[in-house]
């Protein structure tokens, strides 16, 4: 939690509030705040014995601060299943239920689906759309076996998968990161299962996305610079995406300069539509349906997307949170 005054209350109570009979504690990490998110930690921990704050201060161990208060607060931990969320989260009732009900004993790592509040403005609605989509993304590929996304605003791990792969040491100089590449790491080297939790009750939903468009721009460049570090096949898949979203310009300007619509063109951009369309309907909890009328505005703000902010952000061209 780094000054997270305004949210962390609600997702404190959204703990409380776990229906779950077992034994099991909450750790709060306090990165270097400047606000009053380590008081509200202090006063709730008061009354809930449950929790336990950590308080980082000085210089982050690793490149990626968040990377570094992860670390301080696994240290702090005592299970043996580390679930992991951020401040500005309210987990559903049955989230910590849910997730630990999925670890067999082959599974070492659990995804779940975290979702936002879609706010009220027409970039804001795009943004919760385009978060529907990755959630997608995650969940697919993790049916194929193939990890390819996760959030660490829903995810779960045995402490003995984070130490057999050394925690974040490998991964500390990477900006962001700290759900995908880690997974992708328990992924290639270890024997551990890796599965996506399609329970409802595991749903995790966050704040809603940024209205200033700077503040878009730099998390959007902040997610697409985590693409940079793919291999193998993953990496064949973005190239392919990218190939892809750079024909579908090279059609929209071939359009615009001759004044005609290009049948070619059209069907396979009303292909891809009804596949994505039909994709996300399925993953799309109730409330986020109706987010679908904005689908064909979203694909087209993909190709800006796909072609100039992966580049940038794989040349670091953001910052991380103040």
């Amino acid at each position: 939690a780094r000054n997270e005054e305004e949210h962390l209350g609600e997702c404190l109570q959204a703990l409380r509030d776990q229906e779950y009979p077992g034994d099991w504690e909450v750790v709060v990490v306090d990165d270097r705040s400047a606000d009053t998110t380590g008081e509200i930690a202090r006063r709730e921990g008061g009354s809930w014995e449950r929790l336990k704050l950590v308080t980082v201060v000085g210089e982050p161990r690793f490149k990626c601060p968040k990377k570094s208060a992860l670390a301080r607060g696994i240290e702090a931990s005592s299970g043996e299943l580390l679930l992991l969320t951020d401040a500005d989260c309210r987990p559903q009732v049955g989230w910590v239920k849910s997730m630990v009900g999925l670890f067999t004993e082959e599974v070492g790592l659990v995804a779940g689906y975290a979702f936002p509040d879609p706010g009220e403005r027409v970039r804001q609605k795009l943004l919760a759309l385009d978060n529907l989509a990755v959630g997608a993304l995650g969940a697919g590929s993790f049916g194929m076996g193939r990890m390819l996304s996760c959030t660490g605003r829903n995810l779960a791990y045995r402490r003995r998968v984070y130490d057999e792969v050394g925690g974040f040491e490998r991964i500390g100089h990477l900006v962001g990161g700290d759900d995908v590449y880690f997974a992708r790491i328990v992924a290639a080297e270890t024997n551990w299962k890796l599965v996506f939790n399609r329970d409802r009750e595991a749903d995790v939903v966050n704040a809603p996305p940024p209205v200033r468009l700077g503040e878009i721009i730099n998390q959007k460049l902040r997610h697409a610079a985590k693409g940079g570090h793919y291999q193998g096949p993953a990496l064949l898949l973005g190239t392919a995406v990218y190939l892809f979203h750079f024909f579908l310009l090279l059609g929209l300007i071939g359009m615009v300069f001759e004044s005609r619509l290009d049948p070619l063109f059209l069907s396979v951009w009303g292909a891809r539509w009804a596949a994505d369309c039909g994709l996300l309907w399925r993953m799309a909890r109730r409330e986020e349906r109706p987010l679908l009328l904005g689908l064909p505005l979203l694909e087209l703000c993909y190709i800006p997307y796909v072609l100039l902010f992966t580049l940038m952000g794989r040349s670091g061209w953001f910052r991380w949170k103040s």
